[in-house]
């Protein structure tokens, strides 16, 4: 692919040598950076893209839902978690077992790990979301953004069959689908135009957007997503190329992944998860995302106000390997109102209130009970 660079040529254990190399005190950071394509500008990808048909599909890390894929697929996967803090927290009750060298293997389910509702098939997925919108509709004039919505929005979505699997595999959706390149985001329509038609018999839940997530993803509302955002390579490859981390401040406006979290923080709901998949370890890509003063911050609770600002946006941060593909999974969940008063009124750690019980009352009154996931 033309767009592999030297960071993307080895797996987690070649990452972890060249982060470390990077970083290292006698590495000529100011002059010198690893090799990599220039992932920030729009006409590096519109020239990648240009000689490609629609048909084309190119998934990063060979990531996707699909259970016919060598890899299993995300709709059931296993995983190992990884430490970020000095303790870990307490299992979830997934199933677990111990491989050979003694760590703790968990399976779970795609819908589980992102909270959202996967029904037994599309068309009880298509009959949840035409409720959903009708409740949208009713209550339009008291709530613009209906809380109660499973929008899905994916970042840098290439050329990736992922936002079609998701309706075929029964999530309720909107798949909402964003890049800054104007030409993929042409071929993804030409090839998804049956999910677009016009046709009044097609309900229509799935977007194209050409929109840059480094600039405020000014295609979308403030908390319009109530399911979740997903980005499978756009952050890793911003890291990648982005050179050294700075030792400074956290709160970095020039740095561009710390700008793409503020805009997927804005249009997220409370409570709601933010997932990505990376190869870099814990101690490099969340000293990115939130800046060392952030990531120190998570590691030995400073309590001063100018560093509880990451911890304040975000809570219940995870990573997990992936048993079955080279990478790492991240989740962070946007942090509620509840969670900035506990921080204000006593500096502990925010709470970890679990917004499911919210969502499945919600569920319950719709559908009398739909569960949650398909097993």
């Amino acid at each position: 692919s033309p767009s592999t660079s030297i960071m993307s040529l080895f797996g987690l254990r070649g990452r972890k040598f060249l982060d470390a190399l990077q970083h290292h005190p006698s590495f000529p950071s100011s002059r010198f950076r690893l090799p990599c394509p220039p992932y920030d500008n729009p006409v590096f990808w519109d020239q990648l893209y240009k000689d490609m048909s629609y048909d084309m599909v190119n998934e990063w890390g060979g990531v996707d839902l699909s259970s016919s894929s060598s890899s299993g697929g995300l709709l059931q996967f296993r995983y190992q978690k990884v430490p970020i803090f000095s303790v870990n927290k307490d299992d979830d009750g997934s199933d677990s077992k111990e491989n050979d060298d003694g760590e703790i293997i968990s399976t779970t389910t795609f819908a589980d790990w992102m909270d959202i509702t996967q029904l037994d098939t599309p068309e009880e997925a298509i009959q949840m979301y035409q409720q959903q919108r009708e409740n949208l509709s009713d209550n339009n004039n008291d709530n613009q953004n209906d809380n109660n919505n499973e929008a899905i929005l994916i970042l840098g979505c290439g050329n990736s069959k992922l936002g079609e699997q998701l309706l075929i595999n029964s999530f309720i959706g909107p798949i909402l689908q964003l890049d800054i390149s104007s030409k993929v985001i042409q071929l993804m329509t030409q090839r998804y135009h049956k999910y677009l038609s016009s046709d009044d018999s097609v309900v229509k839940r799935m977007e194209f957007m050409v929109d840059d997530a480094s600039t405020g993803l000014t295609s979308l509302e403030p908390e319009s997503v109530g399911g979740g955002v997903i980005d499978k390579g756009l952050v890793d490859v911003l890291h990648c190329s982005a050179g050294p981390i700075r030792d400074d401040d956290g709160n970095n406006d020039d740095d561009m992944i710390q700008r793409i979290m503020s805009s997927v923080h804005n249009v997220l709901q409370p409570s709601r998860p933010f997932i990505f998949f990376s190869r870099s370890e814990p101690q490099w890509m969340l000293r990115r995302v939130f800046g060392h003063d952030g990531y120190d911050d998570y590691l030995m609770g400073d309590g001063s106000q100018r560093r509880r600002r990451s911890k304040m946006l975000w809570k219940d941060v995870e990573v997990v390997k992936l048993v079955d593909y080279d990478l790492l999974l991240y989740k962070l969940v946007k942090a509620d109102e509840e969670d900035y008063n506990d921080e204000e009124d006593d500096g502990e750690q925010m709470g970890t209130k679990n917004s499911s019980i919210k969502r499945q009352s919600y569920l319950k009154r719709l559908k009398g009970g739909s569960k949650k996931s398909k097993r």
